[in-house]
């Protein structure tokens, strides 16, 4: 994995960021063409995502932060016995999200919310712009993965399998084992691990086109949504399992996850939903 592309005048351009950005990319392309096939205007579309995105970011470090206050309120103090410049660039560090850090409900929950208010000030349909949006989540989320790989975070459990992955120097895994004592000084690339961003990654592909079919034979307005909010929070809580990070926290510890959990809340969301687009249907318009 290479964490920096290249640099521009001493800048180094982080594959995290870049694949982050391409993500969000592909996914606005893919819901303004599909926009306008149901009626949104495309324009309209363009806009929603633009404020989806600086919803979605905001969201994604907000919860990471929250998550995980204590580290940087460490690395915040043992910048200020190092000088001004160390101090600042130590207690700024909530702010570095080229170095990874995003929790992707956090992300969904801002962007979710912003949708909702968008679409309510613009006297759009919900249901019908999230099934617009709900492929371009997986798809963008997909390329994520890959930034977190390329990154180091988000990293998996010790793993005895050929496809162990080897995170080298420099790498977020590699630094924080180190710090933990959990790998030699002398090492080179941390033990092998479960590549968990590239499980997510794959399961992240395959909702897409799963989403697409759905898309393509839907009855409602929400079907594609449904989709999205039952077959995610499956994948995201299987992946965990494989989990090895210390930043991720833990609702029951050693059991239950944060994200396990939020899962749990999106299925039962998605459940009620679904029992309350069925009733409409039912008793109809």
């Amino acid at each position: 994995m290479r964490q920096i592309l290249f640099s521009i005048h001493g800048f180094p351009l982080h594959t995290y960021g870049v694949l982050i950005a391409l993500g969000f990319l592909v996914g606005i392309i893919l819901a303004a063409r599909d926009a306008r096939r149901v009626g949104i205007e495309p324009a309209r579309m363009l806009d929603l995502c633009f404020w989806i995105l600086v919803s979605g970011l905001c969201g994604a470090r907000l919860l990471y932060i929250i998550t995980n206050v204590p580290d940087y309120v460490g690395v915040c103090r043992d910048g200020i016995h190092q000088g001004w410049r160390q101090a600042l660039w130590n207690c700024t560090a909530a702010i570095h999200i080229w170095e990874g850090g995003l929790v992707f409900y956090g992300g969904f929950v801002g962007a979710l919310l912003l949708v909702v208010w968008y679409v309510r000030r613009h006297q759009m349909k919900f249901l019908r712009t999230a099934d617009v949006l709900a492929p371009s989540l997986a798809i963008g989320h997909f390329w994520g993965r890959l930034g977190c790989y390329a990154a180091g975070c988000c990293w998996g459990r010790a793993c005895g399998m050929p496809w162990g992955a080897r995170f080298p120097r420099g790498s977020l895994v590699f630094d924080d084992m180190l710090t933990h004592g959990w790998i030699e000084p002398g090492s080179d690339v941390t033990p092998a691990i479960h590549p968990t961003q590239l499980y997510e990654a794959g399961g992240e592909l395959m909702i897409f086109f799963l989403l697409l079919a759905l898309r393509a034979y839907k009855r409602f307005d929400g079907q594609v949504l449904l989709g999205y909010l039952v077959l995610y929070p499956v994948l995201r809580s299987i992946i965990e399992v494989f989990r090895g990070d210390a930043a991720r926290k833990f609702v029951i510890e050693g059991t239950l996850s944060t994200s396990q959990f939020v899962s749990i809340l999106v299925i039962g969301g998605a459940i009620a939903l679904a029992v309350t687009l069925r009733r409409r249907a039912t008793v109809g318009p």
